[in-house]
């Protein structure tokens, strides 16, 4: 596990706005939330959004290379984490 970890949202405001008014603003948070925490051996963490309703984060290792991705997926009521 590392000690901590740097969570970078790279998103602006009106891709934030735009996620959760394609979605629900409780599951975005949610979803924020087990995207940052997932798996802590990895140091980093790069959310990333598509402004409709997909999340997707991208792990780094200690190295700086990539080192696992997940995709958050959007099911009508809540998101589903796909690999």
């Amino acid at each position: 596990m590392t000690e901590s970890r740097k969570v970078n949202l790279n998103m602006n405001a009106v891709d934030i706005t735009n996620v959760i008014g394609n979605t629900n603003r409780a599951e975005f948070e949610k979803a924020i939330g087990y995207l940052s925490t997932w798996n802590l051996t990895f140091p980093e963490v790069n959310i990333f959004s598509d402004s409709k309703d997909e999340l997707t984060a991208v792990y780094i290792t200690a190295e700086g290379e990539r080192g696992y991705v997940i995709g958050a997926v959007w099911h009508e009521d809540h998101y589903g984490f796909h690999s």
